[in-house]
């Protein structure tokens, strides 16, 4: 393979010195080629999940996660020769699964599960056992031993049961010993195979998708030549966009490695990082001239380089990662050899800063006992500097942690379309002159302790980084007017102006400094995010908020604010973290303002669990629409009996904190009252008799304020409408047949008049009140008003001149409770009943004509005397 290795180095010099057009054609003998599916490395989980070709002759599953074979699986491959299901976790193969595939020839089941059985295997594979040591199970078929034509199979096998087989496997022939991988490998040109000739399947790289994945595959540099062959793999080849190569292991110079790329004439993108490559030792830049067109990044990060003076790579390359390569350096013909790079990683390298002896014609002598240093580390060289060129496209420059103490002089002159520079954890004490164009600076872990005014030349900067530095002062008047994020945490700040030089900033990070007061002395409006975190402030001032009316992210975290007044922050507030602080109490004054904040975190052992603190205890702390991070956490510091308690558990009642909660209490219990009674009074009927007692006296005062000592009427009838008839065809012309003199509403209401007034002056000018009763009497509401109105004279003038007729039977169960003194009048009383036979009706009226002749007699006799004995008149 050495050899094969200087062969190519030899076409490739004799091209580049010839000039050609094209790349040197060796000859290519006839391939033995036929259709190879590699499917290693893919996690698959099952065999069908690839979706192989039927036609395959050789298929590749090593290096997956199939636990189980099927006779799906492998339907339909009739053409299978070699199957490889090595360091899988076959644990079990269904019976026959191999019976279908007459013609193959060898499955590899090696490392797979150590209790796997085989069982049912066709007539032409036959299990080849071998030592234990080996790890592997090989199915092969069944050639006669004496055929000259058997081919050489790997067989090694460990002890593993097998269904109608021995228990313990012994060794064979020990031509069978070579592995499915070899067996893959050989590939002869120019021969025929015959069906008992020798497999040779194919070893070129397959790519999938164009990607050409060959990373942790420990692969030499003959396998990676193997896998690349352009005799065998053109076509592959042509098919590679991306190549990795990555932690594979793999020992090369960068020169030999890219003459094996040569044949890859669409290839985008090569990683081959975590490597052992090394630069070649011939500097061959004189004929450096690759024919790639399409190559645009390459990754060769974690090699050990070492150096760049001889580097040959092809110049169209626009990424390229060095980072980790111990290199010292980036030598002056760097940017010429690599003049279209526009992103450059070279962090985590050490550049050394040299003394260069002057050179003179004659031979120095050094006096004895004279030490010579000819490397000192952090000094400058006669080139001022490791970074000797740098491509003047680059636009990403990362060259953090790379001991760097200064950049060179012509570093922003030359750099003029540069965007982005890492120069964080290095050891630069002066910030250095940059390109105006400079978009992203970051200088962080550095020993900077002055921003001077030329920083402001930097005119397009929109993100500086520049924490962990030992910077005293900030004049934001130096910071370019474009800067939208800023980072200066973690330096020795004592103060901190906020002026209308940074109109644009939305991201300002001061933690970790020695701030004791904010001062934005104008009015930021583009400010978002600031974070104060670790810093000594005690208060804000209650200006602060309307200086920054879009602040929505704020850290004051670790600081020795004691209380936040009203307008000390932003009502524009998202995020709040006044964690670790001296805060006492949270209020609504100041934090019932901020109805935009979503998420407070709040940390602390200070608070005082008094009345103050009522609010946040059991309003704010209960917002579902608030994040309150911490709360389990906080602690009271007063009341000395309560300290080191849990300020959520606090006892802040509204009736303990509330100064007039007593007066409102006894209110609502009044109103409650007040409530029941009236719902008493309802259920009860109670506003029927209040309003019956207002129309009583309205009555009596308005109209009646004297009663008549001569009565015009004999008697008054009260009837509901549903008995007008026969109050009117039988009752009212019978009695006014008879001679008596009878009120009827009808026709003796005067009109004009109030109901209930024409009602209350019929029964006060009536000696008697005919009180028709039935269902319908009880159901109407006049009818209970000239019952009320009746009793009420009754009672007023003390003689009962009531008279009941029943016309319909009256249950007492269906009288409502308003009616209790009817109920009452029909127990105590004696009435009339009207019955529809007409030998009762005569003595009905003649009973009825009987009472309305009698006076009235007085009430205590009424209810004390016989009549007690109640029966009725028929």
């Amino acid at each position: 393979m050495r050899i094969l290795i200087g062969s190519f180095r030899f076409y490739f010099i004799s091209f580049l010195f010839s000039r050609a057009n094209g790349f040197l054609t060796l000859r290519r003998p006839t391939a033995y080629a036929f259709p190879v599916c590699n499917y290693s490395y893919l996690n698959l989980s099952s065999v069908s999940e690839a979706q192989a070709p039927k036609t395959a002759r050789v298929l590749n599953f090593s290096h997956n996660i199939i636990e189980k074979i099927t006779k799906k699986d492998l339907e339909g491959f009739d053409a299978l020769e070699v199957l490889d299901l090595s360091y899988n976790q076959i644990k079990d193969i269904e019976p026959g699964a191999f019976e279908s595939l007459l013609s193959l020839v060898s499955v590899n089941l090696s490392s797979n599960d150590r209790k796997l059985l085989v069982s049912g295997l066709p007539p032409h594979l036959k299990l080849l056992p071998t030592s234990k040591a080996s790890g592997s199970l090989q199915l092969s078929k069944y050639f006669d031993k004496s055929s000259e034509a058997a081919p050489e199979f790997s067989a090694s096998a460990e002890e593993l049961p097998h269904s109608g087989g021995p228990s313990v496997l012994q060794n064979v022939n020990p031509r069978l010993r070579r592995s499915t991988v070899n067996l893959l490998r050989r590939a002869e040109r120019n021969v025929t195979v015959s069906p008992t000739a020798t497999l040779r399947p194919n070893p070129c790289g397959a790519p999938i998708n164009g990607i050409l994945n060959l990373s942790n595959s420990q692969l030499s540099e003959e396998e990676l030549m193997l896998k690349l062959d352009p005799d065998l793999c053109q076509a592959q080849l042509d098919s590679i966009l991306e190549l990795d190569i990555s932690h594979s292991d793999l020992e090369m110079d960068l020169l030999s490695l890219f003459v094996l790329f040569l044949p890859m004439k669409n290839v985008q993108s090569i990683d081959a990082s975590y490597n052992k490559l090394t630069i070649n030792i011939l500097d061959v830049e004189a004929i450096c001239n690759f024919p790639f067109t399409t190559l645009l990044f390459l990754n060769i990060s974690n090699n050990p380089i070492n150096s760049l003076d001889t580097l040959c790579l092809p110049p169209t390359i626009k990424v390229i990662d060095l980072s980790f390569t111990n290199i010292s350096q980036i030598p002056q013909n760097f940017a010429k050899k690599m003049f279209d790079l526009e992103n450059m990683y070279v962090q985590g390298n050490h550049f050394i800063y040299t003394v260069r002896p002057e050179i003179t014609n004659g031979v120095s002598k050094i006096p004895p006992g004279t030490v010579h240093i000819n490397a000192i580390s952090f000094v400058r060289n006669q080139a001022g500097t490791p970074i000797e060129s740098l491509p003047k496209k680059v636009k990403h420059l990362k060259m953090s942690n790379c001991s760097i103490v200064e950049l060179p002089e012509w570093f922003a002159d030359t750099m003029e379309e540069l965007l982005f520079l890492d120069l964080s954890s290095n050891r630069i004490s002066v910030l250095p002159d940059l390109p105006a164009s400079l978009q992203h600076l970051d200088i962080s872990n550095s020993d900077i302790k002055v921003i001077p005014p030329s920083f402001k030349s930097v005119s397009n900067l929109t993100i500086f980084n520049i924490q962990n530095n030992k910077i005293t002062d900030v004049h934001p008047e130096y910071f370019p007017l474009t800067l939208t994020k800023c980072d200066i945490s973690k330096n020795k700040l004592n103060m901190l102006s906020l002026t209308d030089a940074l109109e644009k900033l939305e991201y300002l990070n001061v933690s970790g400094n020695l701030i004791t007061r904010l001062k934005p002395a104008s009015h930021l409006s583009a400010l978002a995010n600031l974070d104060s975190s670790h810093n000594l402030i005690s208060e804000l001032p209650d200006h602060f908020g309307k200086s920054l009316p879009t602040l929505k992210y704020f850290n004051l975290s670790g600081n020795k604010i004691s209380f936040l007044q009203r307008g000390s922050l932003p009502a524009s507030l998202i995020e709040l973290d006044i964690s670790n602080n001296a805060i006492t109490t949270i209020v609504e004054n100041t934090f019932g303002q901020l109805t935009s904040l979503s998420v407070l975190t709040v940390q602390g052992k200070h608070f005082f669990c008094n009345c103050d603190l009522y609010w946040f205890v059991n309003v704010y702390i209960r917002n579902p629409r608030l994040q309150i991070n911490g709360k389990e956490n906080l602690r009271c510091s007063f009341p000395p009996d309560r300290r080191g308690s849990l300020v959520e558990s606090s006892n802040l009642t509204l009736l303990h904190c509330s100064l007039g909660i007593q007066m409102a209490i006894t209110a609502c219990v009044a109103i409650l009252v007040v409530l029941v009674l009236t719902g008493l009074c309802w259920r009860f009927d109670g506003l029927w008799y209040v309003r019956m007692g207002w129309y009583w006296c309205m009555a009596k005062r308005k109209q009646y304020e004297k009663r008549p000592e001569n009565k015009p009427f004999d008697a008054f009838i009260s009837y509901s409408e549903h008995d007008a008839t026969w109050t009117k065809e039988n009752l009212l012309e019978k009695l006014e047949t008879d001679g008596f003199k009878i009120c009827y509403h009808e026709r003796d209401f005067k009109p004009g008049h109030p109901v209930l007034g024409n009602i209350f002056y019929c029964i006060e000018n009536s000696h008697k009140v005919l009180f028709v009763l039935s269902p319908s009497f009880v159901n109407s509401c006049w009818c209970q008003y000239e019952l009320y109105f009746a009793e009420h004279r009754v009672l007023n003038e003390n003689q009962d001149s009531l008279i009941m007729i029943v016309l319909e039977d009256l249950p007492p169960n269906s009288l409502p409770q308003k009616f209790s003194k009817l109920r009452k009048l029909l127990k105590r009383k004696t009435y009339l009943k009207w019955s529809p036979e007409e030998h009762k009706q005569k003595m009905f009226w003649r009973q009825l004509a009987a009472v309305l002749q009698t006076t009235n007699e007085p009430l205590v006799r009424a209810e004390n005397g016989p009549a007690q004995d109640v029966y009725e008149m028929e």
